[in-house]
């Protein structure tokens, strides 16, 4: 059956534009007992039934492969006559890492029973928004995206099919969307608990606005903001959020980013208000006001991912289980639609972060979907030049070039842990030609060169000599260069295709030739028996924990020479050390080495790493050791690639 046989898409007017809401409702007769919603938007929607809240959450996804999702609505159907309406937020810029443009649509169909009861076309009725403040464009952060402003003073009955004439509603326009229509791969996100916020008074906490109040929500959450309070003036209220409170209030605004929205209330009467289109990482929610406000609660209504928990390790001790815990809630956090870096500045999906967190996934929750609706997402970007964008789904012209050799490393250890052979199959064609992309630049030093160009960054972690210079590439182009990480990571990448193409059946001589070669070139242009190390580059004397680690796990180093290097990864103070990312790497590689020789080791730094952590009274993991302070000021202190104990402590433990 296909669902949307009879529908179309639709807007409200035929030149919509960037930051633009639509309202849509929809009178169906419904005498029956189940009652399937089939929906898919451009950008977000929400759906209310009669009223009342029935679903929420574009899945995101590219203009030319749209999700659908399929929802029973049956419990919010009555037997006679009843409102459907729907609200869909267009964000159409592409200057973002969570989003790829297309056109502004809504698609639906409502089946009762089998029988197709209602379809989205021109008759549906339509009107754009008249509370959401449109055209702004404010962003919150690059990679997160808009930000909103609400004007409750012109709200309406529009769900319930009673408009105001000030803000009438008339028929939509068909537009020409075309796409294919796949269903949601993963389960859809739901509401978890509510968390109260806590006022905050005393020394230390000091609002940014006369009348502002500041709230904590008692630990990280992530999800909608509610409201409620009264006030005697018609001010606007800027609500902001964030992870802490190191300057005695939320730290609204950090370099060019501004985490708030505005909401415009309405004077003498309690405001409540919900929007659940925009999910807020946080832990405090400041209200900025130069009028009073009273009666005021503020909470944040969590949207997770549905997972149950497997048990942890029996052995852990207290506070090995106290960063299990936390890593598992982290991680928690960072998955909706897909795989996130960090819910509170970003919410973006990333081949090397989502390769961290999968493989503490599958022990954490032994779930599936999710990681595959990742990988399937990822398998559909489409940049021209054969490397994989840095985020997903993205239209920005800009790469991390070794996060593309992740996706390879990523889609073995899903084929290992869920034996997916059909999925791993189907998208077969777009790891290949991802790796061959770096194996077709092997020239005639038997290396391959960093790439060059404004849209490249040739990042591989955050320690100095390996970060790319970020800043550096935003002012001028990266440089072509050989450098070690990019070329072990290429042959670490291979020896993952070969474990493929094994598990499938296929090919593996030319593989196995090309690492073979490659890895001879690498030991000859990068070692150095004098420090008895890998250099980063040439001649540079820069010496990594990350890239000799690599060199083992690639098979470059071997034998008695890995022991070496392994000692050195150990007790060497004076190597660049692997930052909290990239320690899987480092620990690894001392597992290839000697599994029970340094299996204290790994667990002691785990300790030494994360305990400090949650000293603080945070409930989950940092992005790096240096959690706020780091990349001034605006370090996460939620961030899933951090979550990788959790895999280390089952191997270990």
């Amino acid at each position: 059956m296909n669902a949307f046989e009879k529908s179309k898409w639709i807007w409200p007017v035929a030149d919509a534009k960037a930051d633009e809401y639509a309202e849509f409702y929809e009178v169906v007769d419904f005498y029956g007992r189940e009652a399937e919603l089939y929906i898919s938007s451009d950008s977000n929607y929400t759906v209310y039934v009669n009223g009342s809240l029935a679903a929420f959450g574009q899945y995101a996804d590219f203009p030319y492969s749209k999700v659908y999702d399929k929802i029973d609505i049956s419990r919010y159907m009555r037997q006679g006559k009843n409102v459907v309406a729907f609200r869909v937020w267009y964000y159409g810029i592409d200057t973002t890492s969570t989003y790829y443009p297309g056109k502004a649509g809504l698609i639906y169909s409502i089946i009762s029973d089998g029988v197709t009861a209602a379809v989205s076309s021109a008759k549906t009725m339509s009107r754009l928004s008249p509370t959401f403040v449109p055209y702004k464009c404010k962003g919150i952060t690059m990679q997160l995206g808009l930000s909103f402003e609400y004007d409750s003073k012109r709200a309406d009955a529009w769900m319930l099919g009673e408009a105001d004439d000030r803000y009438p509603f008339g028929s939509s326009t068909e537009i020409d969307i075309s796409c294919v229509m796949r269903p949601r791969t993963c389960l859809r996100t739901e509401f978890g608990e509510t968390h109260k916020g806590r006022e905050i008074t005393g020394k230390g906490n000091t609002p940014t606005s006369p009348h502002g109040r500041i709230f904590d929500l008692g630990c990280e959450a992530v999800g909608f903001i509610c409201l409620r309070f009264a006030t005697e003036s018609e001010a606007p209220v800027t609500v902001a959020f964030g992870e802490h409170l190191a300057d005695g209030h939320v730290r609204q605004k950090v370099g060019g980013r501004d985490f708030s929205f505005v909401y415009h209330p309405t004077r003498g009467e309690i405001n409540y208000y919900m929007n659940a289109f925009r999910r807020f990482g946080c832990r405090y929610i400041e209200l900025i006001s130069d009028e009073p406000l009273t009666d005021v609660e503020v909470s944040l209504r969590s949207v997770v991912y549905p997972v149950t928990d497997l048990d942890s390790p029996e052995s852990l001790t207290a506070i090995e289980q106290k960063i299990y815990d936390a890593c598992v809630y982290t991680l928690k956090c960072c998955m909706h639609e897909h795989y996130e870096d960090c819910p509170w500045r970003e919410q973006a999906l990333y081949t090397m972060d989502s390769r961290n967190q999968m493989l503490a996934g599958y022990y954490a929750f032994g779930e599936r979907l999710f990681p595959k609706a990742n990988l399937e997402l990822i398998a559909e970007d489409n940049r021209p030049d054969g490397l994989l964008s840095i985020c997903y789904p993205i239209k920005r012209d800009f790469a991390i070039p070794s996060f593309s050799l992740h996706f390879v490393t990523e889609c073995e250890e899903y084929l290992r842990y869920t034996a997916d052979d059909g999925f791993i199959r189907r998208i077969y064609p777009k790891i290949a030609a991802t790796l061959n992309t770096f194996i077709d630049r092997i020239d005639g030093s038997g290396l391959v060169k960093t790439f060059s160009g404004r849209d490249m960054w040739n990042f591989y972690e955050w320690e100095d000599g390996l970060d790319g210079s970020l800043y550096g590439v935003l002012k001028e182009e990266s440089k072509e260069d050989y450098d070690l990480a990019l070329n072990t990571l290429l042959s670490y990448a291979i020896s993952r295709m070969i474990s493929i193409n094994e598990r499938l059946g296929l090919d593996t001589d030319s593989l196995k030739a090309t690492k073979s070669a490659l890895n001879t070139a690498i030991h000859g242009y990068f070692y150095r028996p004098d420090a008895a190390l890998y250099e980063t580059r040439k001649d540079s004397a820069h010496f990594a924990k990350l890239t000799n680690a690599l060199c083992i796990l690639a098979g470059v180093a071997d034998g008695n020479l890995a022991v070496q290097i392994a000692d050195r990864l150990t007790t060497d103070e004076a190597l660049i050390d692997a930052s909290l990312s990239m320690r899987a790497f480092l620990y690894d590689a001392l597992i290839e080495v000697d599994r029970v020789k340094y299996s204290a080791y790994i667990l002691s730094d785990i300790e030494r790493i994360y305990a400090p952590m949650l000293k603080t009274g945070n409930n989950t993991v940092w992005e790096t050791e240096l959690g706020e302070a780091d990349f001034d000021s605006a370090g996460s202190l939620c961030h899933g690639w951090s979550s990788i104990p959790i895999y280390y402590y089952n191997l270990l433990k």
